[in-house]
């Protein structure tokens, strides 16, 4: 009987350690949309962004940029990772907000070649709380 009951509360125990606590959770962002074609027209590289978290709240957290490139031509100090702090919001639940980086700031342009590459994102929270990470599709940054 002494051991129906240890296993029944050990049971119980570890069921209780499994449980979700959401009341910590981290943020979590998704594209609702992005410019897949930049070009050198004024036009810069756009991304909309999904966000949520129970109880969250935008203000000064940190959105991390990073661009994968796809080409074979050789970079030499390629700047791949770009970071901000978001300005002060309202807290919410649910938002939206975009990201933007200017195509001089993304593009190589070695003998003309067009940039591939995709846009990975990553929203820090305050608290260093990671979001997943959202990825665009293949998106191209014209030389001309």
């Amino acid at each position: 009987m002494k051991s129906g009951i240890f296993i029944l509360s050990l049971s119980f125990l570890l069921a209780l350690g499994c449980t979700k606590d959401n009341n910590g959770g981290g943020p979590s962002i998704s594209i609702k949309s992005y410019t897949s074609s930049v070009f050198n027209n004024g036009n810069d590289f756009n991304a909309v962004l999904s966000y949520s978290q129970k109880g969250g709240n935008l203000s000064g957290d940190s959105l991390v940029i990073i661009r994968r490139r796809f080409n074979q031509s050789y970079v030499s100090n390629p700047r791949d990772t770009f970071s901000t702090r978001l300005p002060t919001t309202p807290s919410t639940d649910n938002a939206e907000f975009s990201a933007s980086l200017a195509w001089q700031d993304i593009e190589y342009g070695i003998n003309g070649e067009n940039d591939t590459c995709d846009f990975r994102f990553v929203l820090i929270d305050q608290n260093m709380k990671h979001s997943d990470t959202a990825a665009t599709g293949t998106v191209i940054i014209y030389q001309y």
